[in-house]
């Protein structure tokens, strides 16, 4: 289920039944807001004419990424893409790419889409996902039309997770306040056992008054049961609840996770190297 774009749904619900997409779309915005849904949601509108998230397989539909967070999307996948594009679809009004991740392309890659998006494809679409359109090049950018996507109201979150999963009223009001308008984010908190453990366990670190250099030696010592990231996310989203009172701990902790991302090693080393780190 789509959530917090009804206007835009209701664009491109347009657009497909006028026979007016354009041959390419950025859609950029925030992490977690629902842009990738939204583009696999209008190719299921295209294929099988239901602006939602298939269930079943989209046949007409390529989706790229990068497998890792390092690793970026070169040259080779935008070649194969170029042959997918130019065939006649069989089952939908147009075959469709969709990059998700848009902002790990090489500048090789950006390049030969530009060529495609030079000369497109008649019933082919290319859309572009990412968060920032700063990595991309001006002249790629200048070919495609680019959509923003905000975040959902915490009333829509809230509504939409008593609705779907049968949360309480007081979970519900929880979870919506700290996804900060990403729906995903909220349906992740919402399905996750793991995010309820560190929910839990960063509201007794927050209780406690830990300092961010406490907080990292604690993960240090637990011989890494924490995923580094998410723990540290929870923690960060919860001390935003009093950004007053918390400022020196986000300030530090928010520092120290830019700093661990810096170093391509294992688990411990890494916090072991942020502890050493000082604002």
């Amino acid at each position: 289920m789509l959530l917090g774009h009804d206007k835009l749904k209701k664009t491109f619900a347009r657009l497909v039944k006028d026979g007016n997409l354009f041959h390419g779309y950025i859609f950029f915005g925030e992490k977690s807001v629902g842009k990738a849904s939204f583009a696999k949601s209008l190719t299921n509108l295209l294929e099988f004419g239901k602006f939602d998230e298939s269930s079943g397989v989209l046949t007409e539909t390529i989706v790229i990424s990068s497998k890792t967070e390092s690793e970026s999307i070169g040259i080779d996948e935008i070649r194969n893409l170029k042959h997918f594009l130019y065939s006649k679809p069989v089952n939908s009004l147009k075959r469709i790419a969709i990059i998700d991740g848009a902002d790990k392309l090489t500048n090789q890659a950006q390049n030969a889409i530009l060529k495609i998006s030079e000369e497109p494809p008649e019933t082919g679409l290319i859309i572009m996902v990412l968060e920032n359109t700063d990595s991309l090049l001006p002249t790629l950018q200048s070919r495609f039309h680019k959509i923003y996507f905000g975040r959902a109201t915490s009333r829509k979150i809230k509504d939409y997770l008593m609705k779907t999963f049968r949360i309480v009223d007081k979970e519900a009001t929880k979870i919506a306040s700290l996804s900060f308008g990403r729906t995903g984010r909220a349906i992740s908190m919402a399905t996750s056992d793991e995010w309820k453990s560190f929910s839990k366990e960063a509201e007794m670190f927050l209780a406690r008054g830990s300092n961010s250099e406490t907080i990292i030696k604690e993960i240090v010592d637990s011989d890494n049961r924490y995923k580094i990231k998410p723990f540290l996310t929870e923690i960060i989203s919860q001390a935003c609840s009093d950004p007053e009172k918390n400022y020196l701990l986000l300030k530090s902790i928010m520092k120290r996770m830019t700093y661990l991302g810096d170093f391509n090693v294992n688990k411990r080393l890494q916090l072991e190297a942020g502890l050493i780190w000082k604002i």
